[in-house]
């Protein structure tokens, strides 16, 4: 492709034309406020506030409308808006309603449940001391199921219309046949505080060897299932006997059999091998083609209500796969309650025997309130159970300690230190008290954890500032009016989420339309469009499933390099005890390179691709009609409208690019194609809020 770089004159209409850079004191992007020290509230408290210039309806319908759903805006949109301000408010609701609005929402949820940013190896802690999945074809699945699941489960609940404060308190959740049966597995496989393992399935099925085969062909798995059948646990595996890693290591027996443990029948049901006990076979990962798990069974949502079994009720068996593809129920004896009691979260979150669940419950209460023990909280707990005595006796530690031992001791005496059924004395008998932010309440299960999470005051304040960060990339004021009242009304609404959406994104906080004291402090930020919104962008734009390659079921990122571009961009993140969430916003060399090769590489897939090639649904533009083209790039890729003053000028300035390309000697398709990344390069393309 020729390489050619964006015209500043383009910058300029882009960036500058309407006055999308003027309330931000200068252009560019500004870094957002993730922490704020004594130091910086005094310097604060004394600094000159912003001036203020409004943005209009081309500019901050275009935001909205990024951000919700990764789409241009229409032109009828924005005059709608410049005849009546009032009519955005109309234009959520029905962006709300469009599938690529799920989209940008699940993985909203993903990030503000904290179920994300987890690899395979980050559950080893909950199946210690094996993994997860070691099959490479199955374990990317089920990270990307165990990550989804929540924030699946919290988009089925809003769209129910139950409150928010529900994704607290639920013991229903969005899972697949597979996540269902890891579930069932951790039950199964109970590790206590030491690391010691008691399998369930060990004492069930003494006497009883898993026979794991590929002579005979596949089994029925009513015939597996079956204790009158001849193939009572034989398991069919193509891999036995023939893959080259077992051949070479003289472990090619056909059958093999092993002991009736979980650990060996998981690994099965994943498509690995296990390991013979006192034999040099090791484990062996497997093939795509060995898992008794389907693909289907790692695609197939459905809500499932996980219930403790009632007396001389067995849990769910996690083997009896035909049973989960059609059960909408798992009995378990785990608790799953809520946001903080799955797999995800744990993975992300392990705890030990020094930490006791400190962490697990400080970002519990960082996730469903917004706020952490520092020891700044005032509130006094009028007992102290759980108090470590050590560190309470220290004048540094004993403000944190008072308050957070009492409250993570429900925790602490439900879950052992690996997640799984707290069996050791010392803390299964112990009394919980929360003590936080000036709530204190006795609490004496898990459930009453929960639903005291749901029922604080800070819970509303707390949501409405999230959805601050993902629309401005920097936090609402507590104290500005606006933000009070959007508070108050996503409260009174029943914490309904579609209100709170509607309300943050059509507010001046949001839009830059009329001043508020937000913006009057932290003035406007123009971010970089971080990962996940220039990937849902480009999908929603051009019509690709996954351009970036972020959904591991999907194929279209594994056409190009497109994937191995994006995984070192910045995105949206969160840390271990912060309240803010991590936004990088700045739009460093190494982002401008990046996107550029994404841009390049995109332009080859809707530039001239020859019909044979052409994916439906995807863009297709020709050089044979690069003016229609140039129109087209100029509303779809730069999101600016006809009618928008901005929008003239850089059809005339990507018109002289193609041009100015093809007097050099680039082919039409070259020329076609650097236009193409001059517009995706366009700060209106690769910024928020601009």
């Amino acid at each position: 492709m020729l390489r050619t770089h964006l015209p500043f004159a383009l910058l300029l209409v882009a960036g500058v034309a309407g006055g999308a850079c003027g309330s931000s004191g200068g252009s560019g992007a500004a870094p957002s406020k993730t922490a704020t020290t004594a130091a910086d509230a005094g310097a604060a408290a004394n600094k000159t506030p912003f001036a203020f210039e409004p943005d209009p309806p081309a500019v901050y319908v275009a935001k909205v409308k990024n951000l919700l759903v990764g789409l241009p805006p229409t032109d009828d949109e924005v005059k709608a808006v410049e005849a009546d301000p009032m009519h955005l408010a109309t234009l959520i609701d029905g962006w709300m309603g469009l599938p690529q609005y799920t989209s940008k929402m699940l993985r909203f949820f993903e990030l503000a449940f904290q179920q994300t940013q987890v690899g395979i190896a980050d559950f080893s802690d909950q199946v210690s001391p094996r993994t997860a999945d070691i099959n490479a074809t199955t374990g990317p699945l089920f990270v990307q199921n165990a990550s989804e699941s929540f924030a699946r489960t919290v988009l089925a609940l809003v769209a129910q219309g139950a409150p928010l404060t529900q994704a607290a308190t639920t013991s229903q959740f969005m899972m697949t046949p597979a996540l269902m049966e890891f579930y069932a597995f951790l039950d199964a496989w109970q590790v206590d505080d030491a690391g010691k393992v008691t399998d369930r399935l060990a004492k069930t099925y003494q006497g009883v060897g898993l026979t794991l085969e590929a002579a005979k062909g596949p089994i029925p798995i009513g015939e597996t299932l079956d204790p009158t059948s001849a193939n009572y646990m034989h398991w069919y595996d193509p891999d036995v006997g023939t893959a080259p890693r077992l051949v070479a290591e003289g472990c090619t027996q056909d059958p093999i059999v092993y002991p009736g443990e979980s650990d060996a029948l998981h690994y099965i049901l994943v498509g690995a091998v296990p390991g013979l006990k006192g034999s040099t076979c090791t484990v062996y990962g497997g093939t795509a083609a060995a898992p008794q798990l389907t693909t289907d069974d790692y695609s197939t949502w459905k809500m499932v209500t996980v219930r403790t079994p009632a007396a001389g009720e067995s849990p769910t068996r996690f083997f009896d796969l035909a049973t989960l593809r059609t059960a909408t129920e798992l009995v378990l004896s785990v608790p799953r309650i809520g946001f903080f009691s799955t797999p995800a979260f744990f993975a992300n979150w392990q705890t030990n025997t020094s930490n006791q669940a400190r962490v697990t419950t400080n970002q519990a209460l960082i996730v469903a309130l917004g706020a952490q023990v520092d020891g700044t909280d005032s509130t006094i707990p009028s007992t102290t159970p759980g108090l470590d005595a050590t560190h309470a006796s220290q004048a540094a530690c004993v403000g944190c300690h008072r308050t957070l031992d009492p409250t993570r001791s429900i925790v602490a005496s439900t879950y052992s230190w690996d997640y799984h059924n707290q069996a050791e004395a010392e803390y299964a008998g112990q009394q919980g008290l929360f003590a936080f932010q000036n709530v204190v309440k006795p609490v004496t299960s898990i459930a009453d954890f929960a639903a005291t999470l749901a029922t604080h005051p800070l819970f509303a304040q707390a949501w409405a500032q999230k959805l601050c960060y993902y629309a401005n990339s920097s936090p609402c004021q507590p104290t500005d009016p606006e933000f009070q009242r959007i508070v108050g009304l996503f409260t009174s609404s029943g914490f309904q989420w579609s209100t709170l959406v509607r309300e943050i994104f059509a507010s001046p906080i949001t839009t830059n339309a009329a001043a508020t004291s937000t913006r009057s402090d932290e003035g406007k930020i123009i971010a970089v469009s971080r990962r996940d919104h220039l990937c849902a962008a480009l999908d929603a734009r051009l019509g690709f499933a996954d351009l970036c390659g972020l959904d591991a079921t999907t194929p279209d990122g594994a056409k190009t390099t497109i994937p191995e571009i994006v995984s070192g961009l910045p995105s949206d993140g969160y840390g271990r005890g912060a309240v803010a969430p991590v936004l990088p916003n700045q739009p460093t060399l190494f982002y401008r390179a990046a996107t550029e090769n994404i841009c390049e590489a995109a332009a080859a897939l809707v530039i001239d691709v020859p019909m044979a090639k052409q994916v439906a649904g995807v863009k297709q533009w020709s050089s044979a009609q690069s003016d229609a083209a140039v129109a087209d790039f100029v509303q779809t890729v730069m999101g600016l409208t006809p009618s928008d003053p901005r929008s003239a000028p850089a059809v005339q300035l990507l018109g002289g690019h193609f041009k100015a390309a093809m007097q050099s000697g680039a082919s039409a398709t070259a020329a076609l194609q650097s236009t193409f990344v001059a517009a995706c390069l366009a700060p209106s393309a690769v910024s928020i809020g601009m």
